[in-house]
């Protein structure tokens, strides 16, 4: 992050469809910092044209919305460089808002020190992944393959170790990454598409074994056919991938499988 893009206002947008309760947001957000961008959306259609266009650093949405609620504006966003504070009368979507990583979930009605504590909550998270963004960019090595990745697990960051990592996975508009640590087996998420990891991943090291992964050579230990017929490889620790079938005859004699 440069010194201009440190000193640029942050960008707030609201998104409920009630204009009552837009207002009254608007006026805790300004309560909270005066110098915050802030921009309003009315229907969930609106959120969405207004992510591409105002690139928001922080979101606060409503969870029940006309055309599309909040998670499906979510699922619209192929990138998510922003933070994402749901509020909502309902607690039955908790659960789901926090698998979607969202930094809170503020039940309505809620105060307006309620919401500011939620915003400070979602600057500190995105200061600290711009530092870990920086340092990820300090370690890599001048060839440019990335040894290192920056990995949200939930609400907080991870450094991860190119050692450390079984696989990518494209799932849901997302990148899941899955590694090992002194704590055993876990899944996060990275920021890169697995067409951009491909660019930057030592080929040495990974390999895309089918258009929605990308595994690490030395922990596939097995090379074989499915019940349904497709063939996958299975990972050091029982994880199983799809292969296409461009890559079954490299694999085979990788493995010195027949």
């Amino acid at each position: 992050m440069t010194e201009r893009q440190r000193s640029l206002p942050k960008r707030i947008l609201i998104a409920d469809d009630e204009s009552l309760a837009r207002q009254r947001l608007t006026r805790y957000v300004r309560a909270f910092d005066p110098a915050l961008l802030i921009e309003t959306a009315e229907s969930g259609l609106h959120a969405v044209e207004l992510i591409g266009a105002f690139r928001p650093d922080v979101i606060l949405l409503d969870m029940e919305m006309p055309g599309l609620n909040g998670f499906e504006v979510l699922q619209q966003c192929a990138e998510r460089p922003f933070r994402v504070i749901f509020q909502t009368a309902y607690d039955q979507f908790a659960i789901r808002a926090f698998e979607e990583c969202a930094c809170d979930y503020l039940l309505k009605p809620f105060t307006a020190a309620r919401l500011q504590q939620a915003l400070a909550r979602a600057f500190a998270q995105q200061a600290d992944e711009a530092r870990l963004r920086l340092l990820e960019a300090q370690l890599a090595p001048r060839h440019g393959y990335l040894r290192r990745f920056t990995v949200k697990l939930g609400t907080r960051l991870q450094l991860v170790e190119e050692l450390d990592v079984l696989c990518f996975i494209s799932r849901d508009h997302y990148t899941c990454v899955h590694f090992n640590d002194a704590a055993g087996l876990h899944e996060g998420i990275v920021d890169l598409s697995l067409a951009r990891l491909l660019e930057r991943l030592d080929p040495a090291v990974f390999r895309q074994l089918h258009r929605n992964n990308i595994a690490r050579l030395s922990v596939i230990t097995a090379l074989a056919r499915s019940r349904t017929g497709e063939w996958q490889v299975e990972l050091a620790g029982g994880l199983k991938l799809p292969v296409s079938r461009r890559q079954q005859a490299a694999l085979r004699e990788l493995l010195n499988c027949v």
